[in-house]
């Protein structure tokens, strides 16, 4: 164990170069997050820029709430998160749940981030997530309560690992359920009929996986269950993609030291053939960008982007992927022109009209 933590402090300490604050922001925990304003970045060092940030990387029309009680990181999990907050290698916007390794509580946990006004609300579609090794569901916990605000129930589960389908099952298992609790405030109001299979890291990698399941297989689940779409996000390199059956986008950084976008490309996103899939490579993204303040996170609006048009077939989303312009081609937060990560797509999304 202490020889895998150094290993991630000695990666972790050469990002230092790549991203930086100034600052230190304070995030109160509340179990309703209604009213919340999405928090700006004061450090311009790496901010989010492009089209799809503009558009989407803000606090969507809804209010959220979860079911997730988040505070400090204790723990041996706790004290990797100091040292890193402490060389401006995380944001210290980043809070935790009471699960180990940052806490006394059971290892495997399931949350669930929904819009407030749920009620008044039609069926949504589901974002079914996952993190890294070793990380905490409050980590993500910003980019959740964006995906949710624009309209999506958000089931984030984890056992620290995360590295096989396992914890997607379990997610996909909490969401199945609490669209059957009459005494849940979700009841009735999942669309299993779509889902997303999203994850960062270890999760994406399992995401992977997990859309290869075969749809017999996750109809033991829930009957109804269909997966519409696949993010992951610095998959990874325990995950083939040869045997994806779903529409997936692949999000990559460029300074990402972990998961180096060379091998994503050779490995994964070069291999996806099965079904429509996009790869595009973030210019200033690190390992750690989705852990960020949303004004910070390069694949912020670009995965809304990817959420509405796989679970909504959003009209302006679907211009992003889409035709023979379209817009992630020509955003300048992804790689672009002749450079071996530009953005690319394969020759089933290419037919898409």
């Amino acid at each position: 164990m202490k020889k895998l933590i150094f290993s991630v402090l000695a990666a972790s300490l050469s990002l230092v170069s790549c991203q930086n604050s100034d600052d230190l922001l304070e995030n109160s925990p509340e179990n309703n997050l209604a009213g919340e304003n999405q928090m700006t970045s004061k450090s311009n060092f790496f901010p989010a820029t492009g089209q799809a940030n503009e558009q989407y990387g803000n606090m969507g029309p809804y209010a959220v709430s979860t079911d997730a009680v988040l505070g400090d990181c204790g723990n041996l999990g706790g004290i990797i998160v100091d040292v890193l907050q402490s060389i401006n290698v995380l944001d210290h916007t980043i809070q935790c749940t009471n699960n180990f390794p940052f806490g006394n509580g059971s290892p495997i946990m399931t949350s669930v981030y929904y819009p407030s006004n749920i009620a008044n609300m039609d069926k949504l579609p589901v974002v079914n997530f996952v993190g890294g090794i070793l990380s905490n569901e409050g980590n993500y916990a910003q980019m959740l309560k964006l995906w949710a605000s624009h309209g999506f129930v958000v089931v984030v589960s984890s056992d620290f690992i995360n590295t096989l389908p396992e914890m997607h099952i379990l997610g996909a298992l909490k969401a199945s359920k609490l669209n059957k609790d009459t005494q849940s405030p979700l009841y009735g109001k999942i669309d299993m009929s779509r889902m997303i299979i999203a994850g960062h890291s270890a999760g994406g990698g399992a995401s992977l996986l997990t859309s290869s399941i075969p749809d017999t297989a996750l109809k033991l689940i829930d009957p109804a269950l269909k997966v519409v779409g696949s993010l992951p996000i610095e998959p990874g390199p325990a995950a083939v993609s040869f045997t994806v059956k779903a529409p997936t986008l692949i999000l990559t950084g460029r300074l990402d030291i972990v998961v180096m976008p060379w091998y994503t490309k050779l490995h994964q996103s070069h291999l996806l053939n099965q079904s429509p899939a996009w790869a595009a490579t973030a210019t200033t993204a690190t390992h750690f960008s989705p852990t960020m303040e949303i004004s910070k996170n390069e694949f912020a609006g670009i995965s809304v982007a990817w959420l509405k048009y796989t679970g909504y077939n959003d009209a302006d989303a679907r211009t992003y992927f889409v035709g023979p312009n379209y817009k992630l081609k020509s955003d300048s937060q992804f790689l672009q022109g002749i450079h071996p990560y530009r953005v690319v797509r394969n020759q089933i999304a290419d037919n898409l009209q």
